[in-house]
């Protein structure tokens, strides 16, 4: 009875250490819409902050194997979309679609939520492209757009 009780306690103990990354890692999410929207960047140390609080997510809820796919799809997933973004500078003169603060968050985030991130990621393109047209503006900030749709998609998953 005594193990099984240290057991509980060792689960309730990783579950308030997840809830509190969970935590960290929003903040952080809003941190990074509000700066990149004032600013129209996604500071290094911030993304540094971001990386490091989704990899310690990813590992205290699935482990060292889930840290490990999860990496492996934020490599991938990245190298696809320099590489389609050094192919659209090359083919629209220099201009720039995506910055690469853009796909350094993409890459932070998908260490803990690869499939979400990219959905939110998508959805934000989708809201910003569908801004830009009605305010008739060529180029805008990314992450005010992805935030809201991740924070939402957080919630749902934590709700169950």
């Amino acid at each position: 009875m005594v193990q099984a009780g240290n057991l509980m306690e060792g689960a309730s103990s990783r579950g308030l250490a997840a809830g509190a990354l969970t935590l960290l890692v929003c903040v952080l999410l809003v941190a990074a819409a509000v700066v990149d929207a004032r600013e129209r960047r996604f500071p290094t140390v911030l993304g540094v902050g971001l990386a490091l609080a989704c990899a310690a997510l990813s590992l205290a809820t699935g482990g060292l194997l889930r840290l490990m796919w999860c990496a492996l799809v934020s490599a991938l997933t990245s190298a696809v979309i320099v590489a389609f973004e050094l192919w659209w500078r090359r083919w629209h003169k220099g201009r720039a679609g995506l910055g690469m603060g853009d796909v350094k968050f993409l890459a932070a985030l998908s260490l803990w939520r690869p499939l979400e991130a990219l959905a939110a990621f998508g959805g934000g393109l989708v809201l910003l492209a569908l801004t830009g047209l009605l305010a008739r503006r060529v180029s805008l900030p990314l992450l005010p757009f992805v935030v809201p749709l991740l924070l939402v998609m957080i919630v749902a998953v934590r709700m169950g």
